[in-house]
């Protein structure tokens, strides 16, 4: 049986048919996108019937691809304490007291929460929380918090005892942990030891990844999310992919994967690399269902915490150029372990340095295995000028975005990098104009889950949240067109799926959605009150606005 959907507004973001009005789906491909009168005419030459699916003249796009976030942190986040939206120190310590409380039995469980960050603080306040604070809380609970950014966590004192983070450790660190002026640990820790840290603690197991898996992919439905691109390895025990690969397996096996999850490996050092390719696993591995697209690597930090890697010093901090994860030397031997397994890699870096490093190990890569051809990328891309931005098309470098960042990164930008710089940075628009693959996505759970202030930030660069509206950079504003092809099509080329799905063409998987308003039509405003009506997966409907 075939399914006809009429009477629709679709944007199929295929350049040859722009737009149509019908579409057929046979089994999980759409087969026939035109017009209804050749919907019919096709039903006829055929020689079959249709079950018709009223659209009732919505808008009708492909299904949205999340091109970077953490899928698994953000269902895992669910069952640990929230302090997003708290504006001190002591709320924080109320949030955490009571999680304290509802804590799961064992006397080795962390009390996590996440979501804070210092700049929404009560003016005289804004710095960041340290082990003295949470052990005002409890002292022999271990317990961590992380910033909104997740690249700052905080330790108490049990959960520093419990991770052997001791004065007499903690040089070894280096700048990963913060002393106070008596070379005790005040508790702060940063990037990669926040990483292993996460992996270290993880309480996850196979019955609880399903689990959350099957909980976070109804809101990925309910916000039109039929494919995402996700960084999920370092929030298994161990770092244990095996065991996330396995519940995927599971899932799509038993036929209640309803989303498409591409992987991006965070793997930071070559021997993990490679023994990852001596496991059978590289792009090429898995199923439309799931799949690991790149390896994923952390060049730098946050804007907001200052560990944006930057070529000068901040402007607001001279003390400090943020961190640089990598030497060049390391970051070069990464990616071309990568390239020469003709794996792509996703690269986050935030801060021009971080960029240049990133640009600078794929131009490496390139030139010392040009038989091999990759789609590499750079995740973030915030901090550049002309230069960078003219070799992302040089060396034909993907652009992982998320324009939702303007609305916090707007406020504190020009303090941190200084008005020359902030010129020529989120430059996003200008990447997409001049040939970069540019695709979007949240970076949830450090942004929402939520599409539509994507696609609003995208579109006017102005603020969703805060008194008053501000544009910032608003050359940069990208055409709706535009910021519908960056979350869907070009999230597909991302992943090296564009073949698969992205668009509504005859052959590509039957995944789109349909919205409650015309996105094309309305004020700029209304997209910010713009719903998912209906969300269709393989050509069957898995989510439907109550």
């Amino acid at each position: 049986m075939l399914t006809l959907i009429k009477n629709a507004r679709i944007h199929t973001m295929d350049d040859r048919r722009p737009v149509a009005q019908a579409a057929l789906i046979e089994d999980d491909r759409f087969v026939f996108v035109g017009s209804l009168e050749g919907a019919q005419v096709e039903l006829c030459r055929r020689g079959q019937q249709a079950q018709e699916v009223d659209a009732k003249n919505r808008l009708m796009l492909p299904g949205l691809n999340d091109s970077h976030m953490h899928f698994i942190h953000f269902a895992k986040g669910l069952m640990s304490v929230n302090l997003t939206g708290t504006h001190s120190i002591k709320e924080i310590q109320e949030r955490m007291a009571e999680g304290v409380r509802l804590r799961p039995a064992g006397p080795d469980a962390f009390v996590e929460g996440e979501g804070w960050n210092q700049d929404y603080f009560t003016e005289g306040e804004r710095r960041f929380p340290l082990r003295a604070d949470l052990d005002e809380v409890s002292s022999t609970v271990p317990m961590m918090i992380m910033r909104a950014c997740f690249h700052i966590g905080v330790l108490n004192s049990a959960a520093l005892k419990a991770l052997n983070i001791t004065r007499e450790t903690a040089p070894s660190y280096g700048d990963l942990v913060e002393v106070d002026e008596n070379g005790e640990p005040n508790g702060i820790i940063k990037e990669s030891l926040l990483d292993d840290t996460k992996a270290q603690i993880s309480s996850l197991n196979l019955e609880t990844l399903k689990k959350i898996i099957l909980s976070a992919q109804e809101q990925a439905l309910s916000q039109g999310i039929t494919s995402l691109q996700s960084d999920d390895v370092g929030y298994t025990p161990k770092a244990d992919y095996h065991l996330l690969f396995r519940a995927f397996a599971q899932l799509e096996a038993q036929g209640a994967l309803h989303i498409r999850v591409s992987e991006q490996c965070l793997l930071q050092k070559e021997e993990l690399i490679q023994e990852f390719f001596d496991a059978g696993y590289d792009d090429q591995w898995g199923s439309a269902w799931f799949r690991p697209s790149c390896i994923k690597l952390l060049a730098d930090g946050s804007l907001g915490a200052r560990t944006a890697a930057m070529r000068q010093p901040y402007a607001d901090d001279p003390s400090t150029k943020g961190l640089e994860m990598f030497t060049q030397p390391q970051l070069n031997g990464l990616v071309l372990c990568a390239h020469r397994h003709n794996m792509p890699v996703a690269i986050h870096a935030i801060g021009d340095r971080a960029v240049e490093m990133a640009l600078d190990a794929i131009e490496n890569a390139q030139l010392l295995c040009p038989e091999n051809h990759p789609r590499h990328g750079i995740v973030h891309c915030q901090i550049t000028d002309q230069a960078l931005l003219r070799r992302f098309r040089t060396l034909d470098v993907l652009a992982f975005v998320q324009p939702i960042f303007i609305d916090y990164d707007m406020n504190i930008c020009q303090s941190r990098i200084g008005e020359a710089l902030t010129s020529t940075s989120y430059a996003w628009r200008n990447l997409y104009e001049n040939g970069v693959h540019v695709s979007f996505g949240t970076d949830c759970p450090v942004e929402k889950f939520d599409t539509m202030p994507n696609l609003y930030s995208a579109v006017t660069r102005q603020n969703v949240s805060g008194e008053g509206k501000r544009a910032f950079l608003p050359q940069e504003a990208m055409t709706m067109e535009q910021a519908l092809k960056c979350y869907t099509i070009e999230g597909a080329y991302a992943s090296g799926e564009e073949h698969l799905k992205g668009s509504i063409t005859p052959g590509k998987l039957a995944d789109f959605i349909l919205l409650d308003q015309d996105l094309f039509q309305i004020d700029p405003e209304e997209i910010l009150h713009t719903h998912v009506d209906e969300a269709w997966v393989s050509g069957v409907c898995r989510y439907k606005k109550a």
